[in-house]
């Protein structure tokens, strides 16, 4: 078999190439959703065969795969009643049948990097006696990946066929088949066909969920290693926001030295008086300095925003797919922050710039998790959708450890560790109620990595807090108006 043209070192062209094969399989449920099924099967079968046997190596394996998943695409082009057709065919509806690996070669000829996939779809019908179409190949002028994809074509044809009523069992399947050993099938990979058929019922796992499952976590194990060991440095809180920590704790604390603080970084400086000026904190006159900025937007509000401004730079990336999640992520922790401090403005909580903290924050696990995936999965099969599963799943742990390092006390650590939790009770703390309220809002306005359908009469943190619909309703209003005004200017 040539080699893959799947570039083994272009994680973002292959999740390309695995994009326009689902596409192609879309088409085929357009027109059938049974041979959708039938695909899928015949697919994951051959290559988790493939890998199991070391039939071939592991770039084939992937070519093999898309050739599963395409082998009957050809199918398209014919009238559905040719095809659905329970009594015998004629010779010429025969022919027409028979024509259908020719026609998806065509059809897939247009894609350049489905090159190695043409042949195994022409010649998944051919016979090892030469006895097959549309070439009347033989022997090992059969391409290797079509002897497996014709294989398991027919198995699956056998125990899953579209009248259910004439399905096979596993082993009447395999006795029929034994029986096509050198006929119509490569007698060298019967043997461990039957025992993989046999073990697996007909049926395998995804072949491209397990493969991105193992991927994962190898790379998690590879992340904890580095991170661990000290290869991975986590992001250290910005110099400007400790100083400032440190200005206001102190007692008598003024505006004049905060802005001392501050106006050592000109870039933070700029956004701060942008801000100030943005329709959320605007006021008659405009700002046009740092110490005139911070009485209107109160010490506290100052800090929140130049941690907000100090971290936007945290979620930065080179890889295109990264920097459209970590964008995302950001949008989600601003609205988070905005949401959590109108839900406790709502309920008359006090110190209303800690719940704006805390949900700027409560995802600063997935952060960390980020930007190390994105230095060492290059090259590696992985779609985005995967990444952000084993994220949402892993980042509470890293993100506790982070705010460990970074000085924070154990209250906004309980909110890190808790804020995904979906049952609570009224002894549950209000700040870890409010961040989850406000992360679910966020997720129902669309300021989310995912977004979700919430239903607020049925979360726990609504019904303690006495969060009525409407109310959040309100205040998810709101804060789309503030992240449309202030978002570009951190």
């Amino acid at each position: 078999m040539a080699q893959s043209v799947l570039p083994k070192n272009e994680a973002e062209f292959k999740e390309v190439v695995y994009a326009v094969a689902k596409t192609l399989v879309a088409l085929i449920e357009e027109k059938d959703p049974f041979l959708r099924k039938h695909s899928e099967r015949v697919a994951s079968n051959c290559a988790n065969f493939c890998e199991e046997f070391k039939v071939v190596g592991n770039g084939d394996i992937e070519t093999i795969f898309y050739a599963g998943l395409l082998h009957d695409i050809g199918i398209v082009a014919l009238p559905s009643d040719l095809y659905h057709r329970t009594d015998p065919l004629t010779d010429e509806e025969m022919i027409r049948i028979k024509k259908h690996p020719v026609s998806g070669e065509k059809v897939l000829s247009n894609l350049d990097f489905l090159e190695d996939v043409l042949p195994i779809v022409r010649h998944h019908h051919e016979a090892f006696d030469g006895s097959g179409y549309p070439d009347n190949l033989n022997g090992e002028n059969i391409p290797l990946g079509a002897r497996v994809l014709g294989l398991f074509n027919y198995l699956d044809n056998l125990v899953f066929p579209r009248n259910s009523d004439k399905a096979l069992s596993i082993e009447d399947a395999l006795v029929e088949i034994n029986g096509k050993a050198g006929q119509l099938f490569d007698q060298d990979l019967i043997q461990n066909f039957v025992a993989f058929a046999e073990s697996n019922a007909g049926i395998s796992d995804d072949y491209m969920q397990k493969r991105q499952a193992n991927t994962m976590r190898g790379i998690f194990a590879e992340l904890l290693g580095k991170f661990t060991s000290g290869k991975i440095n986590p992001p250290v809180m910005p110099q400007v926001v400790r100083e400032l920590q440190t200005v206001i704790k102190q007692p008598k604390s003024t505006p004049e030295q905060l802005a001392e603080v501050i106006e050592k970084d000109p870039t933070i400086s700029l956004r701060l008086i942008s801000v100030a000026n943005s329709p959320v904190y605007r006021g008659i006159t405009e700002i046009r300095n740092v110490k005139t900025a911070i009485p209107r937007l109160g010490l506290k509000e100052t800090l929140n925003i130049v941690m907000a401004i100090a971290n936007k730079s945290l979620y930065e990336s080179k890889n295109v797919n990264f920097k459209i999640l970590m964008d995302r992520l950001w949008v989600h922790a601003l609205a988070c922050a905005y949401g959590s401090k109108l839900i406790a403005q709502t309920l008359k909580l006090d110190d209303l710039e800690k719940y704006f903290l805390m949900g700027l924050i409560h995802d600063i696990g997935k952060i960390l998790l980020l930007n190390a995936f994105s230095e060492v999965s290059t090259g590696k099969l992985l779609s985005m959708d995967a990444i952000h599963a084993n994220v949402q799943e892993a980042h509470i742990g890293l993100g506790s450890i982070l705010l460990k390092r970074w000085g924070f006390d154990k209250e906004f650590i309980n909110v890190i560790s808790h804020h995904e939790d979906v049952e609570f009770s009224p002894d549950t703390v209000k700040e870890i109620l409010v961040v989850h309220l406000s992360n679910m809002l966020t997720r129902q306005i669309g300021f989310s990595l995912f977004e979700e359908e919430v239903d607020f009469t049925e979360l726990h943190s609504a019904t303690i807090l006495k969060m009525a619909p409407e109310q959040m309703e309100d205040i998810g209003e709101e804060v789309k108006t503030i992240i449309s005004d202030v978002a570009h200017l951190f």
